[in-house]
């Protein structure tokens, strides 16, 4: 971090704002809001770059390139293709595909209907997840849509938080089984609070919404969420003009397997190495049983503590270092989400867990 390499992604003579950003696994691919397509509007462009920062695009519009401005686009993964959601000056909020070669597929298609801005979006189990705020300010009230890797709209739209309170500027992320979804709540000047509400993969309401920051008059603005294995990261800005700051709140768990260094002393006759850590192909599991392991199990946990691949053990292993080959599938040999998993090896009354990370 001695030194900071900048590269220039769009170098357009008009102007580009509002960068998003996601990774397909081999290329980061970066959408904006730009204004060389259209007189005074702004539509959104996408280019990708490398690792190394090679840009590969020249920063092709995405959007249809007419009508009102576009601004705010934002974009994610589901391990095939990207879907890119924005708005429209006081209009809907769309949605298309980009392919890994950053090129549209499909149609553009409707998400939300106007009024409706501030989208976000985050990629679940199998389907996105796309978040909203609709009406005219005061009166904001938050939504949601799931959306198939196809496109299809699945359901009606979700009723975030409705009524007074003026709801919006959301963020969501998927932990491995749920979404959290984040937003202020509060009007200008008056103070906004932070608040939070998970919603299952089914699109239902899991519980009420709560309060993540403090409760004090505060402004608060533009939230923003990431999940580890163990709890989520949710961060604001926080203050009055040149004395806003960064706040954030790790007090939201996620419920799932951790590790326990009281199970992972060597002397207990359970050895359990992972390597490579992280991996996005495959790792090598090993493993050596030094006393009775008759009834030894060796099983993958996924973040929120779901079981997702076992493998077998034969007895004729005891005593010796074996090892199995993990490429990243459950026990049906889909390929899984990037994420941290939990590799654990279980022999009577003794076990071991490894955390590993699996990069797609």
């Amino acid at each position: 971090m001695d030194t900071i390499n900048s590269l220039e992604i769009c170098p357009k003579f008009l102007i580009q704002t509002y960068p998003a950003v996601t990774f397909d696994g081999n290329n980061y691919i970066v959408v904006w809001s730009d204004n060389n397509f259209g007189g005074s509007y702004y539509y959104v462009a996408a280019a990708r770059v490398t690792p190394d920062g090679v840009v590969l695009d020249t920063g092709a519009c995405i959007s249809s390139g007419t009508g009102l401005s576009e601004y705010r686009a934002k974009i994610a993964y589901d391990g095939n293709r990207c879907l890119v959601v924005w708005p429209k000056s006081s209009g809907p909020v769309y949605g298309r595909f980009l392919n890994t070669q950053c090129q549209p597929e499909g149609d553009i298609f409707v998400i939300a209907s106007p009024p409706a801005g501030g989208p976000n979006i985050a990629f679940g189990d199998t389907n996105y997840l796309v978040v909203w705020f609709s009406g005219g300010y005061p009166a904001l009230e938050l939504h949601g849509q799931l959306v198939s890797t196809q496109g299809s709209l699945l359901g009606g739209p979700i009723d975030i938080v409705l009524g007074s309170g003026c709801h919006r500027w959301a963020d969501v992320v998927f932990d491995g089984t749920k979404y959290l979804v984040v937003w202020q709540t509060g009007e200008n000047n008056v103070g906004q609070k932070i608040y939070g509400q998970f919603i299952g993969t089914d699109g239902s309401l899991l519980g009420g919404n709560f309060m993540i920051c403090d409760n004090t008059t505060q402004e608060r603005w533009w939230p923003a969420v990431a999940v580890s294995d163990s709890n989520y990261l949710v961060t604001w800005g926080q203050g009055y003009g040149s004395a806003c700051d960064i706040w954030g709140n790790v007090d939201v768990m996620v419920t799932g397997v951790t590790e326990s260094e009281g199970y992972t002393v060597h002397d207990t006759g359970l050895n359990l190495t992972v390597h490579p850590n992280p991996f996005s192909t495959k790792t090598d599991i090993r493993y050596q049983i030094t006393g009775n392991g008759q009834n030894m199990q060796l099983q993958i946990y996924n973040a929120a503590g779901q079981l997702v691949k076992s493998f077998y053990v034969p007895s004729s292993v005891i005593g010796y270092q074996s090892s199995v080959k993990w490429d990243g599938t459950d026990q049906a040999n889909r390929q899984l989400n990037g994420g941290v998993y939990f590799v654990r090896s279980m022999a009577n009354d003794c076990n071991a867990a490894e955390k590993v990370l699996l990069i797609r």
